[in-house]
């Protein structure tokens, strides 16, 4: 089970998902630039991506998140395959990048203490 949709059966109607001011139009590699809430582990080492695809698609690695690391959430979309992709920040750094939904556990938190945790869709 992935971590966008275990949030959403862990947390119900608080987890929400919301777009984001910057939505694009086409997926290819790019940074948005939206901010959500929550968090995740990583399954196991990944490179983070500078768009939400693949090695196959052409976009360039920004960095590695080592297997157990945590990763915060900022936004999420879908990329044309209907994959689901997060752009996250590993804790601790300022290295950020995408991953795919596969990769991650999420563990959710209300961040903002608005009593709703919110996904951000880019």
């Amino acid at each position: 089970m992935n971590a966008l949709f275990a949030a959403l059966l862990v947390f119900g109607a608080g987890a929400t998902l919301a777009p984001a001011a910057h939505a694009s139009a086409q997926a290819e590699c790019w940074t948005p630039t939206a901010n959500g809430e929550g968090r995740a582990e990583m399954l196991w080492g990944v490179n983070l991506k500078s768009g939400p695809y693949a090695d196959a698609e052409g976009c360039a690695n920004t960095g590695w998140a080592a297997e157990g690391k945590t990763v915060y959430f900022y936004c999420w979309t879908k990329n044309s395959y209907g994959h689901v992709w997060w752009y996250v920040r590993i804790a601790g750094t300022q290295t950020f990048g995408w991953t795919s939904d596969a990769n991650v556990w999420g563990t959710s938190v209300d961040e903002n203490g608005d009593g709703q945790i919110t996904f951000y869709q880019c």
